[in-house]
């Protein structure tokens, strides 16, 4: 605009602005591209070139946000961040991200595609939206049927399935027995099946060794639940392993002996496995020397941490978790069935559950978050997952909890966010293409309505409670004076557009979709099967 007034001198502001708006919008050929030209953005409906105007951009890597800049889109690829050139050719369609942030899409690397709960059939569709809508572009399945695993990977590929880019990380290769044979076949015939990866879950050392050696030889990487077994980081990270899933296995490397359980505990009986893994850290015998020891060998070996902080918060407060406002409208009855006290049920452990196991898992989370803090501080790479699906925790928002719980652990938002976003792409192996608002990588964006560095929880599909003065959002650190009239409660936030490979969804619509799934599911309830 300088250069222009001083070619103009004279012309007034008003005016030159709507000048340099006009030649902003000229098409190659010369013609003006108008806002009726240029449609808005539709859900599901994939465009060669998607302009996303105004946004402020969280990058990824945790360095701070900047903006306001454009965004172009062009074949599923980030074409440009930054101004939009005067003889730009005008884009199929357009997002309006004024007073928005836009960041990378999540990785979680830690789920489990279900149709089913307990045997009882659950619409697929039903967790995809929710995946979706809490900004989940890419997920790491690590245990589903392997069979339908393909099919809906296959299909989210081919966008056919409205859903999350899908990787499957499969435990069936440990089919066919232990023996070195019979482990390595296994892992030879889950690759020449398809798999992305493997996952281990507690085993001899053996056993682990000759799992690790062949997915080594394969190309393949590994994702693993300790449990409580001969084996514990220490192994995994000097076999090779890629990535340990929530906290099992890490302290127990750490122990002075082993973890004191009582005489009549059963592995099998999910009240006593929850009750006391929500002890593991609060062990007296716990030397924080060989603690940081095993961190230091994780670090060394490359070894990732997918804590899935968010999947045991009930250990610690089980009445908030069975009372969540989302519950009342997006929870599906199958879920809910699911999740009552049921030793049948995985995480289903709240029989008599009391308030000293409680204070036990508080205590063990404050040692759990100062680990996984130290971690990081000594370079690890720390990712996001969320486990849902059991335990109260419903298919997206425990991902945004986890991202929650990790601010509560010490880190700041620039790098939990990075942690849902680069880190995960490392982890997956997917780096070069994946986890940054960078030209070039694939477009998988969130648009969000709020900033998730002020607040994570804006990220929430369900949304949040934001302050007004006269019907524009303020922090509650504004100097406002009591009974102000003009000061009123919103409900806002959410991510509004989650984009995979360039296609835009609608998060709104996504999380309609899922109203209508349970409110459909609770009427047929009661309904007796037609014969």
């Amino acid at each position: 605009m300088y250069r222009l007034a001083k070619r103009l001198p004279g012309w007034p502001v008003a005016l030159l602005a709507a000048l340099i708006l006009v030649l902003t919008t000229m098409t190659a050929s010369g013609q003006r591209a108008t806002s009726s030209q240029v449609a808005s953005a539709a859900h599901a409906k994939a465009v060669k070139r998607l302009l996303i105007r105004n946004a402020m951009v969280i990058y990824g890597n945790a360095k701070p946000a900047f903006g306001p800049v454009d965004i172009l889109v062009q074949d599923g690829l980030i074409a440009r961040v930054g101004p939009t050139p005067a003889n730009d050719p005008p884009p199929d369609a357009v997002i309006d991200a004024t007073g928005k942030y836009v960041m990378p899409g999540i990785v979680n690397t830690h789920m489990h595609l279900q149709d089913e709960r307990g045997g009882v059939p659950q619409p697929f569709q039903y967790e995809m939206n929710l995946y979706l809508a809490s900004g989940a572009t890419t997920v790491r399945d690590v245990g589903s049927d392997f069979a339908k695993a393909k099919k809906w990977r296959a299909d989210s590929a081919a966008h056919t399935l409205v859903a999350p880019r899908i990787l499957i990380y499969t435990p069936d290769w440990r089919a066919q027995g232990d023996s070195p044979e019979a482990v390595r076949a296994g892992v030879r015939r889950v690759k020449a099946e398809g798999a992305d990866g493997i996952k281990l879950f507690g085993m001899d050392r053996d056993v682990m060794a000759n799992c690790l050696d062949e997915a080594h030889k394969l190309g393949l990487r590994s994702a693993t639940h300790m449990a409580v077994e001969e084996t514990n980081a220490r192994d995994f990270a000097e076999l090779g392993g890629t990535s340990i899933e929530h906290f099992y296995g890490i302290a127990d490397a750490a122990l002075d002996g082993v973890q004191n359980f009582p005489a009549d505990h059963n592995a099998n009986n999910e009240v006593h496995r929850f009750g006391r893994a929500g002890e593991l850290y609060i062990q007296p015998n716990l030397n924080r020397q060989k603690l940081s020891a095993v961190l230091d060998l994780m670090v060394q070996k490359g070894v990732s941490w997918c804590p899935t902080l968010s999947i045991y918060v009930a250990g610690r407060d089980v009445i908030r978790e069975q009372n969540l406002p989302w519950y009342k409208d997006y929870l599906h009855p199958v879920m809910e069935e699911y999740w009552r006290p049921d030793l049948q049920h995985h995480g289903s452990f709240f029989l008599g559950w009391t308030n000293t196991q409680e204070v036990r898992w508080k205590k063990d989370y404050r040692v759990w978050m100062e680990t996984l803090r130290e971690f990081g501080l000594k370079g690890g790479n720390i990712t996001v997952g969320d486990d849902a699906g059991f335990i109260y925790s419903l298919y997206g928002f425990g991902q945004i909890h986890e991202l929650e719980l990790m601010e509560e652990a010490g880190f700041h938002p620039l790098e939990v966010i990075k942690h849902a976003t680069v880190n995960g792409a490392k982890l997956i192996g997917m780096e070069d293409r994946l986890g940054r608002v960078r030209v070039g990588y694939i477009a998988d964006l969130l648009v969000v309505n709020g900033n998730p560095l002020e607040n994570l929880r804006v990220l929430n599909p369900y949304g949040i409670d934001i302050l007004t003065a006269g019907g524009k959002p303020i922090d509650n650190y504004t100097n406002v004076a009591p009974g102000d009239p003009n000061l009123k409660i919103a409900h806002g936030g959410g991510i509004e557009w989650t984009i995979k490979d360039g296609i835009p969804y609608h998060v709104p619509t996504l999380m309609k979709e899922v109203k209508d799934m349970v409110a459909k599911a609770r009427a047929d309830r009661g309904k007796k099967p037609s014969v």
